[in-house]
C-alpha cells in the first residue's frame, strides 16, 4: 500500500489495483487549429496541464500502476 498525503485528509492506495486514466489529452483538444479552437475555445491556457500530466504518467508507470 502506498500513502498519499493529500487535501482534505491523507489516503492509501495498492498501485497493483489502481488505474491512472487520461481522457482527451489530444492536440484536438490542445493545439491552435484543432476542434477546441474551431469552437472559439481559447486552448493555449489548457497547455498549461500537459507538463504534470506527464509527470503523473511517470510516476505512476515507474510504480507499476495500469495506465
Amino acid at each position: 500500500m502506498k500513502m498519499v498525503s493529500a487535501r482534505p485528509y491523507a489516503y492509501t492506495f495498492d498501485p497493483a489495483q489502481t488505474a491512472v486514466v487520461l481522457i482527451d489529452m489530444q492536440r484536438d483538444f490542445l493545439e491552435p487549429g484543432g476542434f477546441g479552437a474551431m469552437l472559439g475555445n481559447d486552448v493555449t491556457i489548457l497547455q498549461r496541464i500537459v507538463p504534470a500530466c506527464a509527470a503523473l504518467l511517470a510516476l505512476a508507470r515507474a510504480q507499476g500502476m495500469h495506465i
